[in-house]
């Protein structure tokens, strides 16, 4: 099936994503969209249930049609509404696709049941073909959910109507819509969330492209400028403090003047790198751009900011960086002050870089 629809679709299809976390990351993503189609689409089908209860049915005797009211009116109608408002309310989320599932099902029990006790059952029996595709186009279900319960819904329409349908030749004719209406659902819906899937990863890359610097791997300006905003207005929340670093490569001009911009960009992939690993895990590195890097380094004091700059300074140093020999770092360090905006913070940042760099470089200063 997979590589059927790399023939069938104009993009890449998913299988599988890479791990946990992408997954939980998709679902969130997908969630909004999905509990819109399905608080929509439960509302409309129960107005429509409503309406067909009050549609003459002259093909049904009066006892069918008052069993036809209370089936739809006090079963289907109310899940169908309380599923509607259970997708509306964001905290329910977690119980509308199972809850969904269900219904369909309790819906084709009380569909099969009523079409047992009709003596013509033949304008009742597309209510069948059109919920098996109901089920997986239209119901907003993610397509594990949508799945199980149409071959559910599947299962109990063709193993009732067996008994029900007398004639050999309408039964293989029922059989033949139900798998016609559960193919064509099948694939739309298969399609359907591959593409979504499609999606979501093109658009994760696009967004790991806008915020990460392309030569070294680590994160650019842009999510520098998306992080800080949120610490510095987190540490005013929480009365928490951050430190920030300005790293900069001593003489990195002589290194591409000496062996060229090859070996200038092998150095400065080489110490994101050095720098990526030697970094605490809560804490975000980020190419400033040139031969300049920062790192955000979350609830630290002033002694273990310079501790851990020092900590990066000697890695570097100590690091062979081939062609160029050794390479050595210059380090602006300073820690969040209450009401520093952005700004305060980078310029206090660099005028200790600067110091850095007149006490003759391959040194921290904090202030």
């Amino acid at each position: 099936m997979q590589n059927l629809l790399q023939y069938i679709l104009p993009f890449e299809s998913p299988h599988s994503f890479p791990d946990n976390t992408f997954v939980e990351r998709y679902n969130e993503w997908d969630k909004p969209s999905r509990q819109i189609q399905v608080c929509a689409i439960t509302s409309l089908t129960a107005i429509l249930y409503v309406i067909f209860t009050l549609i003459n049915k002259p093909w049904a005797s009066e006892p069918v049609q008052a069993l036809m009211l209370k089936a739809h009116l006090l079963i289907i109608v109310p899940i169908l509404l309380t599923i509607s408002f259970l997708a509306y309310k964001k905290r329910f989320y977690n119980i509308v696709m199972p809850a969904l599932a269900a219904h369909s099902i309790i819906a084709m029990s009380c569909h099969v049941y009523i079409a047992s006790k009709l003596s013509n059952n033949q304008p009742y029996l597309a209510e069948g073909y059109l919920a098996v595709f109901w089920i997986f186009i239209a119901s907003g279900m993610t397509f594990r959910y949508a799945l199980f319960s149409a071959v559910f819904s599947s299962i109990i329409l063709l193993v009732s109507a067996f008994s029900f349908i007398k004639q050999t030749d309408i039964y293989i004719m029922y059989v033949f819509w139900i798998v016609c209406s559960f193919s064509f659902g099948f694939l739309g819906a298969l399609i359907f969330d591959r593409s979504r899937k499609a999606i979501f990863i093109s658009q994760q890359k696009l967004l790991r492209m806008a915020v990460t610097d392309p030569l070294t791997g680590v994160f650019n300006r842009n999510q520098l400028n998306k992080i800080l905003p949120e610490e510095i207005a987190r540490g005013l929340r929480y009365d928490t403090s951050f430190g920030l670093l300005i790293i900069d490569i001593d003489l990195f001009k002589e290194v591409n003047d000496t062996f060229g911009h090859d070996a200038g960009d092998k150095v400065l992939r080489k110490t994101a790198q050095l720098l990526g690993k030697s970094i605490r895990e809560n804490d975000t590195l980020v190419r400033w751009g040139g031969e300049e890097f920062v790192v955000i380094a979350m609830e630290v004091d002033e002694p273990e900011l310079i501790q851990l700059s020092e900590k990066l300074r000697k890695i570097v140093e100590t690091e062979d960086h081939g062609t160029a020999g050794s390479i050595t770092v210059s380090i602006g360090a300073t820690l969040h002050k209450k009401n520093d905006s952005q700004h305060e913070l980078l310029s206090r940042a660099d005028k200790a870089l600067y110091k850095a760099k007149e006490n003759g470089r391959n040194t921290t200063v904090c202030i």
